[in-house]
């Protein structure tokens, strides 16, 4: 079917109308169903249906033998993308250690370079000096003055900056290469869904209240259920594994032997206790 309705309209069309991304028709037509979550798939099934009024059973049998695959090995997708920043990789650090060791070896070899003329020009001297000339030299300076305090100074101040500078040479290609991890990631779009849908992980029985029309829905089902944003509705739910997003990106999950009780305003999910629940639902639990 989805191929017929591509077919006839375009994918520029579709997309526009049902806000489905051309990536995710052309993935939903080659039966690419890799990177999907179970609610996002099976909200653009819905989506299809409702927007062009046709049946998509196939594709709904191929998404739930696909999803099927996949929680028999217990991994379920994120709905939501990540957005914690990558760290560096080792080889990075090896890379830093050896910037460092190479900063170190260039101060070494200018200070070298900063003592080699005055040692010449020293060694000068002393050839250009006549034999008596050094003895007595020799004499004068037999017992050698103490060291200025100034050029003590001068060397600790030497080895503080020599200190400093490895510490800056070190953390400036480390926040360089965060920063560059960061802008290399590329997070995966999200389509966000119209309305809220509650996803079974083992079958599961729920009842929806229309608080306007006091209109009733129960279900027993292991299959993603779309429930319409617009209006005021309760939710009750049976005991079992299931999750729950609403159509401003939440996702709620639950694991337990509980019943639980919702209130849904025009597409927003929140948890409510069952005295809430009774007082909006008219005393009654269902």
């Amino acid at each position: 079917m989805l191929e017929k309705i591509l077919k006839q309209y375009g994918i520029e069309k579709v997309s526009a109308r049902t806000k489905i991304s051309k990536k995710h028709l052309s993935k939903l037509l080659e039966r690419d169903f890799e990177g999907f979550s179970k609610p996002q798939a099976y909200g653009f099934v819905s989506i299809l249906e409702r927007e062009y009024g046709d049946s998509f059973e196939e594709l709904r049998v191929e998404l739930q033998a696909w999803f099927s695959k996949g929680e028999s090995s217990e991994k379920r997708e994120e709905i939501f993308v990540s957005t914690e920043t990558q760290k560096p990789k080792s080889g990075l650090k090896k890379w830093i250690a050896v910037a460092a060791v190479l900063l170190l070896a260039a101060i070494a070899l200018l200070l070298v370079q900063m003592q080699s003329p005055s040692q010449e020009r020293e060694r000068m001297q002393s050839a250009s000096t006549p034999p008596v000339q050094k003895a007595e030299e020799k004499t004068e300076s037999e017992t050698p003055p103490p060291a200025p305090a100034a050029e003590s100074r001068k060397s600790q101040e030497s080895t503080e900056a020599t200190g400093s500078g490895e510490k800056v040479a070190a953390e400036v290609p480390e926040r360089e290469a965060v920063a560059a991890a960061a802008e290399t990631s590329e997070p995966q779009p999200y389509v966000p869904m119209e309305n809220a849908v509650v996803t079974p992980i083992v079958k599961l029985w729920f009842g929806i209240i229309d608080l306007e029309t006091k209109k009733r829905i129960a279900k027993t089902t292991g299959d993603p259920y779309e429930i319409e944003s617009k209006g005021r509705k309760l939710l009750i739910t049976g005991h079992g594994r299931f999750e729950i997003s609403d159509a401003f990106g939440n996702l709620f999950r639950f694991n337990d032997a509980k019943k639980h009780y919702f209130l849904i305003d025009d597409g927003m999910v929140k948890e409510i206790p069952l005295d809430e629940f009774k007082r909006l639902n008219g005393g009654k639990v269902w």
